[in-house]
């Protein structure tokens, strides 16, 4: 959760459109890896996609305008920003506290979503557990371009295990992807243990690059306790260089659909298409 991330004894379980995207196949984004530097040291290794997984979604589909429910995360979103760090929300009819999967979950509940539906299934705290939700609906992926209201999965961010390593703590912070810039930034949303819900960035294509040549911030600090200003910084302390994955929940939303929630009368053809189940597709 940037600089300082705040943990506990336990951990609190817990703009934008596309602006431009490109009409080339997913692995062949890494081509415009080392751009950003000239330093062979820090030469950016874009993160591989696992070996013979086909790309999540064709270029066609990445190059398509916002769906109605991409908008609504995005205007759902744009009513948490500027709140305080793990303060409290009440979002139709239910209280979250913003925490990390606090902010998450209220970002969907505000649209009718309730991401913690399948929490009782699984083990851990608030971000594995809704991991393994999208994962038992195969929504997970690994596409470097990823579209508004994907959730973002990432790792070794703080020492979840209290074994006073940052290399071994699986997914352990988690936002929302609002935009992506032309040069593959990716702008998520996210709770901050200093700025609140904020919106900061990620270039999976410059993972460990924290400023472009223009002096833009491209990756934020993630990993506890670090920051560009600092002399000693973990190994992997940038967003791009501790993400995990995205999950595609708008694809499933018709599973995580609130139970009293007042259907719309007249759902636009993505929502229906979500509101079956994935083997009517």
């Amino acid at each position: 959760m940037g600089p300082g991330m705040r943990y506990t004894s336990r951990l609190r379980t817990g703009i934008g459109i596309i602006t431009c995207v490109f009409a080339v196949t997913l692995s062949g984004c890494a081509t415009f890896a080392g751009l950003f530097t000239d330093d062979p040291s820090r030469e950016p290794t874009p993160p591989q996609r696992p070996e013979g997984k086909a790309a999540y979604r064709t270029p066609e589909q990445i190059a398509q305008p916002l769906s109605p429910d991409e908008k609504a995360v995005l205007a759902s979103a744009r009513t948490l920003i500027g709140r305080a760090p793990e303060s409290a929300v009440k979002v139709n009819g239910r209280t979250f506290v913003l925490d990390c999967i606090g902010t998450v979950s209220a970002i969907f509940y505000g649209m009718d979503i309730d991401v913690q539906k399948d929490f009782r299934r699984y083990r851990g705290d608030g971000v594995n557990r809704l991991y393994q939700s999208l994962k038992a609906l195969d929504t997970l992926h690994r596409d470097l371009y990823p579209r508004p209201g994907d959730i973002i999965f990432w790792d070794n961010t703080w020492d979840a295990n209290g074994d006073g390593r940052l290399n071994d703590d699986p997914r352990t912070h988690a936002g929302v992807v609002m935009s992506v810039d032309q040069d593959g930034t990716i702008r998520y949303v996210h709770e901050h243990i200093i700025k609140g819900v904020t919106i900061e960035a990620m270039n999976l294509l410059h993972p460990r690059d924290y400023y472009d040549p223009q002096g833009r911030i491209v990756n934020n600090a993630l990993a506890m306790n670090s920051g560009i200003s600092r002399k000693v910084n973990p190994p992997h302390w940038t967003s791009g260089d501790l993400w995990n994955s995205f999950g595609d929940i708008l694809r499933v939303r018709g599973h995580f659909a609130v139970a009293d929630a007042s259907p719309d009368a007249n759902p636009p053809e993505k929502v229906l298409l979500a509101m079956k189940p994935p083997d009517q597709w």
